[in-house]
């Protein structure tokens, strides 16, 4: 059976862009990738030419009927806007994290798509890659009994350290609201918990801005040695307990240097040693009762960076008239944990989320390789 592709736009064209189109345009053939824009022109013609596809405006892509399906790349400031239009005029709408800057406008989105019956994803879908899929694969299995605990830790350093050029090619967003470390990056983790464990019940910690004025360090900037004033959480510590009764701790900052990632998962008979979320296929490492740390074998396809899987997943369940694996519930509970850790912060109380929904199916582990790797969509 031939099925009709989903005709689809992107708007934003800054760096991540480039991994979006090129996978959308070659990997998945769901996606009839029509158009792009961004505010700045030049950008949005540059992809066009590069992609074979046409520039247009924001409200061109808007106004377009055939245009089912709008692809998010804005920076976070601007989600809740996009977002808004486009189901507004109709489309359906795969969003980069996370779906707004406050729970609020989350909130109202997430109401706006149920209201018009439309599709609401929020990135990432980095937990649909073959190493989170195997992950789960392996939880579900019971090979380290029956999960308990983990501890998750993401440093990395995001300074003021860009001359003027970069700094007009991507604006510091990590400084603003909606794009500090906790929401630029704690997507990824919170997600990958979700997958494997399911609902957050309750948030014990703190998401604060640490430094939160300090000088560019450039000598080649414009503004050298000026102060900045940084207006969004960039550390945040804090312990989680699951609807399954898993507990643990994820930290992150973006205060110091280098990156260190860890993604540990304790069972009752073994630990799962897990890669860093932001990518589709790290290695896997399981430890059991009286035995090695042993690398385990990927069960499913999409290892490579996949960006642009979650939104290809969504076409098909349009098509297939079924459930999307990255349900808007995750990207709302996503807003609703980050929120929560600040307000804990200020409290000191424990915050208690209510949200009841499902883990998003597994991907079938049947596959065979090439152009089929696709077909685990459609199920």
């Amino acid at each position: 059976m031939k099925y009709k592709k989903i005709k689809t736009a992107v708007i934003g064209c800054g760096m991540i862009s480039d991994i979006y189109l090129k996978n959308l345009k070659e990997k998945f053939s769901v996606i009839d990738l029509d158009s792009c824009a961004d505010l700045v022109e030049e950008k949005a013609r540059e992809k066009s030419e590069k992609y074979g596809i046409r520039m247009r405006s924001v409200e061109q892509i808007m106004s377009d009927k055939e245009i089912g399906l709008i692809i998010n790349l804005t920076y976070p400031s601007s989600h809740y806007e996009i977002t808004k239009a486009a189901l507004q005029n109709g489309k359906n709408v795969y969003s980069e994290k996370c779906m707004a800057v406050t729970v609020s406008e989350a909130e109202e989105l997430y109401a706006l798509a149920k209201s018009r019956n439309l599709r609401l994803s929020v990135a990432p879908d980095t937990f649909l890659g073959g190493s989170w899929q195997t992950a789960r694969k392996i939880l579900d299995g019971g090979m380290i009994g029956n999960p308990v605990g983990f501890n998750a830790v993401l440093i990395r350093g995001y300074h003021l350290v860009k001359n003027d050029a970069d700094d007009l090619k991507r604006k510091f967003s990590v400084m603003y609201p909606g794009g500090g470390i906790p929401y630029d990056m704690g997507g990824y983790y919170i997600y990958n918990l979700i997958n494997l464990f399911g609902p957050i019940r309750r948030v014990w910690g703190n998401s604060f801005t640490r430094n939160p004025i300090r000088p560019y360090l450039n000598p080649n900037h414009s503004r050298f040695e000026e102060n900045f004033a940084v207006k969004t959480p960039n550390t945040m510590a804090v312990t989680l307990e699951f609807d399954k009764g898993v507990i643990g701790n994820l930290f992150i900052t973006s205060e110091l240097f280098g990156n260190e990632t860890i993604f540990n998962v304790y069972g009752d008979e073994g630990i799962l040693y897990l890669g860093d979320p932001n990518n589709f296929g790290d290695r896997i490492y399981i430890k059991t009762r009286g035995d090695e740390k042993n690398a385990i074998s990927f069960t499913h396809p999409y290892l490579e960076d996949s960006r642009g899987l979650g939104a290809a997943e969504l076409a098909w369940s349009i098509l297939k008239n079924r459930p999307q694996r990255i349900s808007p519930d995750m990207g709302l509970h996503v807003m609703k944990v980050l929120a929560a850790a600040e307000k804990c912060g200020e409290t000191g109380i424990c915050e208690i989320l209510n949200d009841n929904f499902s883990r998003p199916a597994p991907l079938p582990s049947l596959y065979y390789g090439g152009e089929c790797d696709e077909k685990l969509l459609c199920d």
